[in-house]
């Protein structure tokens, strides 16, 4: 019968093989005679994790509760691996010796570096990274691991000087000189982030012939530069060249998930939901990781992927499937009102108004100092629906809205709506004390100025153009209407502030009328100094703008005239009608050219009618003649007086040169036919 000395010298001979199968068997006959034997608990969980059966080893070590102490680095790492990165911290708090050289505590610290960093506490996991020593690990690796979370936690610079001294130290490498890039990237140097990657990907092409890649391998490790390339060209606005790199990256077909992952979810990003929205949704399915590559995103990178899948599936109206995204947008956003934003906009699109306001009111009621964006959003639907009332309540219900220009403006212009004139001025009157700089408040008096002078109140009107002229206001504009306000009101400091208005220098004496009716051109500035008001080249603006209306008008007042002598013999005067512009050299002439003979008649019997033309070669007959037995010439004859009218001209013009006596006796001749009409 085996002893258990000898089973682990059977295990040994095992392991050293590296077959965890085969190992599993004999520590599980270890067991049966020492159930409590810590070593072979520890040699089973190691089993285990190699075998990537993490539940089973979180069930052994559990169910072991004497080997906790010693599998407390085992049974950390599992709970890492699972994804439940706080309670593997937890673990790791209970034995964790900070400045310990133990073996054993080594890889405890460096397992809390990287727990820290999936939790997204990037600065102490750069703490950690910067205390941890340890000869038997990559220090390549671990400069890597240093500068990304330095990066992560907003320290590019000491991030790129890590890398910088690793240089110095092993030499560059791809991995380095890429992670250099990432660093000058957070720095937002774009420029430089290009020419470090072309040095990288130069690096890496070197080192894959070195060792000898494959093609295809060589293919699938430059996907990532082409990925970072394509972010930075979109960050530098050129967003085809980084749409081409996305696209192109997709087709070559990462290995890598996260890859694939950021290069759909950027595109999304770039194009929108106006452009290639079906081209989006077939490329997200990138987005859909499982939990071992989704592990290897930063917080900030699970955040936008989860986020841009709930917008993706509501753009497309995939209802279903947004709720199921945003169960995971809500853990990854716990506490934030983003959530509670699309889960509004799903109801809102099923036409459920009542549940969706109802759960903006809810999380704002919930939420009262971070729920902004949901109030903003609650104000807008009730704003929609004719609640006013409920909207203003809505916008000061915000955190900090008298500090906001933006609310500010939209709460006095919905008081104004209601016809409520003191609301308006309270909500002025509030921010001008709450506004941050001399420039907001003096932008918030004038508005309150200006809303009391329609208002008819022009004592404080007065009031709030007097704190402004307090606190050092030297505004010409502002000082004449404060001057114009006092002037009805108290005449001593109207006198008073008019004497602070800058002096009208003028060449000669100044005509009161002329000023009365003056307008003022618009004011310009010297260098944002005291404003200047050029009197003379106001007059010579104000004299050119009416010349120029008073030539339209006369332009447009102006029409062709002709005398033309009626059958009496009187004399008229007749304007003429507007041509066309290619009939303008007739009008020049004095000429209204020769109307057309058929005018008078309907357009569908005008002889050159040509789409009706094989319709009436009949016409004037006595079989296809129009109604009333005659044609259409006739018809037009008798309307037409063309003839007629040149004669008359013709005759006005034999008038003007005839003498005197001819035009008496065409003048006495008309009177006798005028008596004759009315015999």
């Amino acid at each position: 019968m085996a002893t258990v000395e000898s089973l682990f010298e059977q295990l040994q001979t095992i392991l050293d093989e590296d077959n965890h199968e085969e190992a599993l068997p004999v520590i599980n006959s270890i067991l049966a005679k020492d159930e409590d034997d810590a070593d072979a608990i520890q040699c089973k969980m190691v089993c285990l994790i190699q075998l990537k059966r993490f539940e089973e080893a979180l069930a052994t070590i559990r169910s072991k509760p004497a080997a906790a102490n010693q599998c407390a680095f085992e049974k950390a790492y599992v709970l890492y691996r699972l994804n439940r990165h706080a309670d593997s911290l937890d673990v790791i708090n209970e034995v964790h010796k900070p400045g310990s050289t133990d073996d054993e505590d080594v890889r405890i610290e460096l397992l809390r570096a990287q727990v820290l960093y999936r939790l997204g506490r990037y600065k102490e996991s750069g703490e950690a990274y910067a205390d941890f020593k340890d000869e038997d690990t990559d220090p390549a690796e671990l400069k890597v691991n240093h500068s990304a979370a330095l990066c992560a936690a907003g320290e590019a610079d000491d991030a790129e000087e890590v890398l910088a001294t690793a240089v110095e130290e092993l030499g560059d490498t791809a991995d380095l000189a890429y992670n250099r890039a990432c660093a000058i990237i957070a720095k937002g140097d774009m420029d430089g982030a290009l020419k470090a990657l072309d040095e990288a990907e130069q690096l890496f092409l070197q080192e894959s012939e070195e060792h000898a890649f494959s093609e295809e391998d060589i293919q699938d490790g430059r996907i990532v530069f082409i990925v970072q390339r394509g972010f930075v060209r979109q960050r530098l606005g050129q967003t085809d060249a980084a749409q081409e790199a996305y696209e192109e990256a997709l087709k070559l077909k990462p290995s890598e998930g996260e890859v694939a992952a950021v290069a759909s979810n950027n595109l999304f990003a770039l194009r929108g939901k106006e452009t290639s929205l079906f081209d989006s949704a077939k490329k997200a399915k990138a987005l859909n990781l499982d939990e071992q590559v989704e592990d290897k995103l930063t917080l900030h990178q699970r955040r936008v992927f989860a986020l841009n899948r709930c917008l993706l599936s509501l753009y497309m109206n995939k209802t279903k499937e947004c709720h199921t995204a945003l169960v995971k947008l809500e853990k990854e956003l716990e506490g934030s009102e983003v959530p509670t934003l699309i889960r509004a906009a799903l109801l809102a699109r099923e036409k459920k108004m009542e549940e969706c306001t109802a759960l903006l009111q809810e999380h704002a009621q919930a939420n009262p100092r971070t729920a902004t964006l949901v109030k903003l959003t609650l104000a807008q639907i009730q704003l929609t629906q004719g609640d006013k009332q409920g909207a203003v309540k809505a916008l000061q219900s915000v955190d900090g809205a008298y500090g906001m220009l933006g609310v500010v403006g939209s709460m006095v212009k919905l008081f104004e709506s209601l016809r409520e004139v003191e609301g308006a001025l309270g909500v002025l009157a509030r921010a001008s004390k709450e506004a941050e700089g001399k420039a907001a408040t003096r932008k918030l008096l004038l508005l309150s100025a200006d809303l009391r002078v329609a208002n008819g109140d022009a004592a404080g009107a007065m009031a709030d153009l007097e704190k402004l002229v307090k606190d050092g206001e030297k505004d010409p504009a502002v000082l004449a209407r404060l001057v114009q306000v006092c002037v009805d009101l108290d005449l001593a400091k109207a006198e008073q502030y008019a004497a602070k208005l800058p002096e009208v220098e003028a060449n000669g004496e100044l005509d009161v009328q002329e000023l009365e009716t003056f307008v003022r051109a618009a004011p310009t500035r010297d260098n944002q100094t005291d404003q200047i008001l050029d009197v003379s080249a106001a007059k010579a603006q104000a004299a050119a703008l009416a010349e120029k209306k008073r030539e339209k008008r006369r332009l447009r007042r102006k029409k062709e005239k002709a005398q033309v002598v009626k059958e009496d013999g009187t004399s008229i005067t007749v304007e003429a009608f507007r041509l066309p512009k290619k009939y303008e050299e007739l009008v020049n002439i004095g000429s209204w050219g020769k109307p057309d003979p058929e005018r008078w008649l309907p357009w569908h019997q005008r002889s050159y009618n040509r789409k009706l033309l094989k319709k009436r070669k009949g016409a004037g007959t006595a079989s296809g003649g129009s109604q009333g037995g005659a044609g259409a010439a006739g018809a037009a004859a008798v309307l037409d007086r063309s003839e007629k009218f040149q004669a008359q001209l013709a005759s006005s013009k034999e008038e003007e040169e005839a003498p005197a006596a001819a035009a008496a006796s065409t003048s006495s001749s008309s009177k006798k036919n005028k008596k004759k009409g009315r015999k």
